[in-house]
Formats: structure tokens, sequence, C-alpha cells
């Protein structure tokens, strides 16, 4: 019996190996390895792993970044070939990798939330910043607020959503598919960007109806409404049939520039629904910018308060960021 608990545990160690592997190269990070995780990657676990990521139709379909892939793909055989006999798949995809010399501008990375039953796909750069925008990848702080929202599930049922500097749309996308919302409304004010969204909207709302406007774009999913809309935080009257029940914003206190735009785009809307939730989480960078945009708030007869982030526990990010979450209001 001891024997056969043994194997038993092994066997869910090592899948939790090929597991960590597969979502660490479907996210675009490198796997932080360890001689005893090596170990267990035998030719088996390799093809399980190969048969998981880059033959599943989905990789297919939707490819990593290239140049991750052939950073990734090299580490992991130099890893295994310590003491295993690499399979020829990865040998082969690393050598296709290298002989292909597409530099897109865009690729996709794959998040699972909570199990491998649930993914988004979201099309991204690896750019900081692209054609004058950085919103055109997803920043830690959209993993957060994503995952904060999932363990509050609650407080979204049935809920108009607006989210404010949605960039590619992960932490919109997510609360939309895993939330009983009414509708989630995403916005920035780039025209890429919102093309971007609504690529990512279609890739993981597949059955969607499409509807689009002059500013805006709108897609029915079941009983759901999900939008990506052009919103000008300096011009806060265009969107006066825009009126949320919650606000969320994910990484957009980064600039004194915008703070006032920012703090006037909230009194727009407070104005319409007083009863409005306001949520923003930041990972903070420059703690001057952060507490400039506090006072900005006091100076406009807006309260804070700060909302515990301890955990990951649906959607994976990096525990070790100092972050804050606000919710905004007027008493």
């Amino acid at each position: 019996m001891d024997e056969l608990n043994s194997n038993s545990n092994n066997t869910d160690k090592v899948d939790v190996i090929v597991r960590n592997l597969k979502l660490s190269f479907f996210k675009g990070s490198q796997f932080n390895f360890n001689d005893g995780d090596v170990k267990q990657i035998t030719w088996d676990q390799q093809n399980k792993f190969l048969n998981q990521t880059i033959y599943s139709s989905h990789f297919k379909k939707y490819p990593c970044n290239q140049d991750f892939c052939r950073l990734f793909f090299k580490n992991l055989i130099t890893q295994i070939e310590k003491y295993h006999e690499v399979h020829d798949g990865m040998y082969e995809f690393l050598c296709s990798s290298m002989k292909e010399n597409k530099h897109n501008t865009f690729s996709y990375q794959h998040y699972y939330i909570k199990n491998d039953e649930n993914i988004i796909t979201i099309k991204q750069t690896r750019n900081m910043v692209l054609n004058g925008t950085t919103g055109l990848k997803t920043w830690e702080a959209a993993f957060m607020l994503a995952d904060w929202a999932l363990f509050n599930k609650q407080m979204f049922f049935k809920k108009h959503v607006l989210e404010l500097g949605s960039g590619v749309g992960f932490t919109g996308i997510t609360i939309a598919k895993y939330c009983a919302i009414e509708s989630m409304t995403m916005s920035d004010h780039h025209p890429e960007v919102l093309q971007v969204i609504c690529d990512n909207i279609e890739i993981n709302f597949q059955s969607a109806k499409k509807c689009t406007t002059s500013h805006s774009t709108v897609y029915e999913i079941n009983d759901k409404t999900i939008g990506a809309i052009m919103l000008d935080w300096n011009e806060p009257e265009e969107e006066k049939d825009l009126t949320p029940d919650i606000i969320i914003g994910a990484d957009i206190i980064f600039d004194p520039s915008i703070l006032k735009p920012l703090i006037n785009i909230l009194n727009s809307f407070y104005q319409k629904n007083n009863e409005v939730e306001i949520y923003i989480l930041s990972a903070i960078r420059n703690i001057d910018t952060f507490n400039g945009f506090l006072e900005e708030l006091k100076l406009s007869n807006f309260q804070f308060e700060k909302k515990e982030v301890l955990k990951r526990g649906f959607v994976d990010w990096d525990e070790n960021t100092n972050r804050c979450l606000l919710k905004i209001y007027r008493s």
C-alpha cells in the first residue's frame, strides 16, 4: 500500500510540473527550473507537454511570440538533456522557430483561470510602448484586478461595469466571461487599442453577435453585452448615455499628467449615479505619482479606502508586486 501511495504521489508531482511548465509557456514567461523538477521530465512527460502546447489546435491557431518560443525551448532542452533523452519534437520545434524569421508585431498569450478548463487568450505585443500607447500589452495589475473580481463575483451580479483604460482587455474579458454581469464596457482613447480589444472579445466569445456604431462596438453574448468604446478622459461629456454601476481600472495611475483628467471622468460618472462603485488597482512603480492621485482625490471631495489583495487564487500574478486597490467614493 505504501508503495502504491508513493507512486501516486510521484505521478501527481510530475503532472504538476508538466502543468506549471505549460502555464509558463502559454503566458509567455520563462520557467524557473530546479534539478528536482528537471529529473521528472522524462520522454513521456515531454510528449505530454508537447501535446498540450505546440501540437494543440489552439496554439496552432493562436501562436505565442516566436522569439519567446525560441528562448523557452532552447532553455528547456538545455535543462532536460542533463538527465534525459530529449524528445524529437522539442528539437524540431526549436529548429523551425530558428529558421522562420517572422517578427510579427502581435502574438498571443494564454491564461488559465483556476484550472485547465478555463482559458483566456489575448492578442497583444511584448513591447512596453507601441505606436504611442502602453495599452497593447497586459500589465500585472490587470491580472490582480481580474483575480480580485473573481473572489468577489457577487459584487458584479447583474451589474453594468465600465473599465477605464482597458488595454488589450484581459480584465474586462475575464470578468465578462466568469461573472454574471449585465454588461461590460471596455474603454480606451487609442483606436488601435480598441481594435485589439474587439479582436480579443471575438477570440474569447466566438458566438457573439457584433453591432458597430460610430464610436463603439457591442457584442451580444447570451444574456449579457460586452462593448468597446472610445473614451477621452478630457471629454467626459461624450458618454452621456453611459451610466455604470461599477467602474474599474488597472494600472491607470502611471503618469502625473493624466491624474486630473482621471478625476474628471470619475466625477462625471459620479454625478450621473452617486451610488456608483469605483475600484482602481495599481502596481505602484512611482510612489510620488500614486500619492499625487490620492491628493487629487481629496481635493475633489472623493474619499478612498485601501482594500487588501493578499494572494492569488484564480489568476496567476506576482505576489511580490507592490500594489494597492482603492475603493473610491463620496459620503
